[in-house]
């Protein structure tokens, strides 16, 4: 007999096999009902844990609640009153009756006083405003400019003329050449025209000419500049009054009867202006120094950056277009340590033909 002959024939012994015990059982009538029942899931409510659980808790819940309307009685706050109010299911309640409410000896009431009146608030601080205000340079008689937060509680231009006058520069080389003693009443706007009102010591005729009409270009370039910084107009022109009228005398011979405009530039401003960093600036290691210069020989604007000691320990040169101011801007790397930076014009002349190199310096601190 063969591999393949044998397999068959056990194949078929199998099947009998199988055949046979399938011929002795005897499925109920009921089988399959059963079956079904055992294969179906309860939900997890419907489980008899559950349920049991369930009702527990209920029952619980149901006699702390009694309890607590049996010991409290009805609150104050709360009291039911009409056909809506029913008691806690299985709690039976007492008959109402109507008690006097007992006072607690621990509990005192506060006697009864006025209204009380309004407790004072602290004053808030002044508001405070960022302005461009100009001073005279201790070293070419020129007016150079500042940005200053300052106390602004009566607008921006007050508080511009009123930080000029009080020399509150914050480089050294800067100074004022109005007196503490001058005061400010006000300062408008009226049309292309600003009204400085001073009051107070105003009385300058001690003065050279020179110096009185750059005493009053420090005035007329600070409050137009802080007008078009606050955007309140173009006005390019200044009427100064004291207490509320044109002078006739306050800077020596010069007539301010009528509105004074801004004097050349060229010949009134520091030709060299240091914006960023403000003097006595702490920075980070890179430091970016902006500004604006009117350049005028070559159009070369020249910077050096100063250690401590004096030594320059970086340097360069900037191309402008002459005539006319523009911004400039250069950055450096550096230690940590004090430093000076210094943009000038270089004078080819060497002094003989002017008064040396036009410069300005701001000193900072790298960490």
């Amino acid at each position: 007999m063969t591999d393949d002959e044998r397999f068959r024939q056990d194949e078929e012994l199998l099947r009998r096999i199988l055949r046979e015990e399938a011929d002795r059982v005897l499925p109920s009538v009921d089988a399959l009902a059963r079956i079904r029942r055992r294969t179906v899931r309860l939900p997890l409510w419907r489980r008899p844990v559950v349920l049991g659980l369930a009702a527990a808790s209920l029952t619980a819940a149901v006699l702390i609640g009694g309890s607590v309307v049996w010991l409290a009685g009805p609150s104050e706050d709360t009291a039911a009153t009409g056909t809506d109010a029913t008691p806690f299911p299985d709690v039976t309640p007492t008959a109402p009756t109507t008690v006097a409410p007992t006072e607690d000896p621990s509990r005192t009431e506060p006697p009864e006083s006025p209204a009380e009146s309004p407790q004072p608030t602290e004053s808030e601080p002044p508001a405070r405003d960022t302005v461009p205000v100009y001073f005279v340079t201790r070293q070419g008689d020129r007016l150079a400019r500042e940005f200053q937060t300052v106390p602004a509680p009566d607008g921006p231009l007050v508080a511009a003329v009123t930080t000029m006058i009080g020399n509150n520069a914050v480089d050294p080389d800067y100074q004022s050449l109005w007196l503490s003693d001058t005061q400010v009443r006000d300062v408008e706007v009226n049309d292309d025209v600003i009204e400085v009102d001073f009051t107070g010591e105003t009385d300058y005729t001690g003065v050279t000419d020179e110096v009185a009409n750059l005493a009053v270009q420090q005035l007329v370039y600070t409050v137009t500049a802080a007008a078009s910084d606050a955007r309140l107009g173009s006005a390019g022109r200044v009427q100064v009054l004291v207490d509320g009228e044109p002078p006739s005398q306050m800077w020596g011979q010069l007539d301010l009867s009528r509105p004074v405009q801004r004097a050349d530039p060229l010949n009134t401003r520091l030709l060299v202006q240091i914006n960023d960093p403000a003097h006595g600036a702490v920075l980070g290691r890179s430091v970016t120094v902006r500004g604006e210069a009117l350049a005028t020989f070559e159009g070369q604007v020249n910077w050096e950056i100063r250690d401590d000691a004096g030594n320059v320990v970086q340097e360069d040169f900037l191309t402008l277009e002459t005539g006319v101011f523009r911004p400039f801007e250069f950055s450096v790397d550096l230690d940590s340590g004090s430093y000076t930076v210094v943009v000038f014009q270089p004078d080819p002349s060497g002094g003989a033909e002017g008064g040396g190199p036009i410069e300005d310096t701001k000193g900072f601190t790298v960490r």
